[in-house]
């Protein structure tokens, strides 16, 4: 990789580069790796699958139509074991939506709900009630402050 193309990948590591998807080739997809699998034992036993997967036969295993090597097996396990490169990682994984309500279909049931209500009794604007001796107590005694400038002006006395 260029000097150019490894500093844009520090500034933005959601760019293309050298004409590849960040997106495609992530270290959970090389590894076969589901982000939310948890424990280190179930983690290592599928890297272990996935690398025996590849030294065996890697066209059969291939990522986004890309035959995978050793060498890149190797270098997404290091990735996932550094804090950093795995938060990326997981940023880069697009997981599925997760079933559950249409958004659409409970907006909907609400405004139905709200329109079925009574307005509430109006009893004319609420009253805020200030008790002056708990509010005294929280705020600080006066005293004279010195507040120093931000900036001098230089040459001004």
């Amino acid at each position: 990789m260029s000097s150019a193309a490894n500093e844009n990948a520090r500034e933005n590591p959601w760019a293309w580069q050298a004409g590849r998807n960040p997106y495609r080739g992530t270290a959970f997809q090389i590894l076969d790796l589901d982000p939310d699998l948890a424990g280190r034992a179930a983690i290592k036993a599928r890297v272990r699958k996935r690398r025996q997967r590849i030294a065996r036969s890697a066209d059969r295993f291939p990522v986004h139509g890309r035959v995978l090597g050793a060498a890149e097996v190797n270098a997404a396990e290091e990735t996932l074991a550094d804090p950093a490169g795995r938060l990326l990682a997981e940023l880069l994984t697009h997981r599925p939506e997760r079933p559950g309500p249409d958004p659409a279909e409970q907006a909907e049931e609400l405004a139905e709900e709200f329109a079925e209500l009574d307005p509430p009794e109006s009893t004319g604007p609420a009253r805020i009630g200030i008790d002056r001796r708990v509010f005294a107590g929280l705020v600080p005694a006066p005293a004279p402050r010195e507040f120093v400038p931000l900036w001098t002006e230089e040459g001004a006395h």
